[in-house]
């Protein structure tokens, strides 16, 4: 694949884009991006989304596709690997009367802490962007990976590739394990964003903010 429309799959991964944002930001002319835009949507790896507005000509929004995600490295065999590994490890007492949603929470919070155990000693800084930079290069590392981007004074943090959305129509439940694990390792305030507010469905998305040191009331 030529890398124009690597780039362009690239961009659409991180967010849906209109002709107009993939122009300026390749610096290509609109003839030329659209041409690429229409191999990607011929091939299956985007799709497109017409939006109207209140005045004036509809625009549209392209976005990856799952063929398209499928394009990118995946590290399943890493994260099946680590289910395997708690599930063989449980004990009869522990799954006990577990239905199947208990028994899902069990192994991920356990594959969370241990994945935790791991990766803290990585993990350093004196503020939260470096803690976070730290955070997310450990855990690329391991198969997990977030893209970042500023929000507000908080930052947010995209997952990319995970296979829950797919393998779980998309329940929170299996996710919630990252929550958990980003909030122990950033020692910081972590809390899940819907996706498609953030113009990125499919993908998980949590809101990282500083915790707030206690003050000490005086008399």
């Amino acid at each position: 694949m030529e890398t124009t429309r690597q780039t362009i799959l690239s961009i659409l991964r991180r967010r849906r884009a209109t002709v107009d944002d993939l122009t300026k930001e390749l610096g290509l002319a609109p003839a030329t991006v659209r041409r690429h835009l229409d191999i990607l949507a011929r091939d299956g790896h985007v799709d497109v989304e017409q939006v109207r507005r209140s005045t004036g000509r509809p625009h549209y929004l392209f976005s990856l596709s799952e063929s398209g995600e499928d394009l990118f490295p995946k590290h399943y065999v890493r994260i099946t690997n680590r289910l395997i590994e708690e599930i063989v490890a449980l004990e009869p007492e522990e799954t006990a009367d577990c239905s199947g949603p208990d028994l899902a929470n069990l192994v991920f919070e356990k594959m969370a802490k241990r994945l935790a155990q791991r990766v803290a000693p990585h993990v350093h800084g004196a503020d939260l962007a470096e803690r976070i930079a730290a955070v997310t290069d450990a855990l690329n590392g391991e198969g997990i990976a977030f893209d970042v981007e500023e929000r507000d004074g908080d930052y947010l943090l995209i997952g990319r590739g995970c296979p829950c959305p797919r393998a779980a129509g998309r329940q929170r439940q299996v996710c919630a394990h990252d929550q958990r694990l980003l909030s122990t390792l950033l020692a910081a305030d972590v809390s899940y964003v819907e996706p498609e507010t953030v113009g990125d469905g499919g993908f998980c998305a949590y809101r990282v903010s500083q915790v707030e040191p206690e003050t000490v009331a005086t008399e």
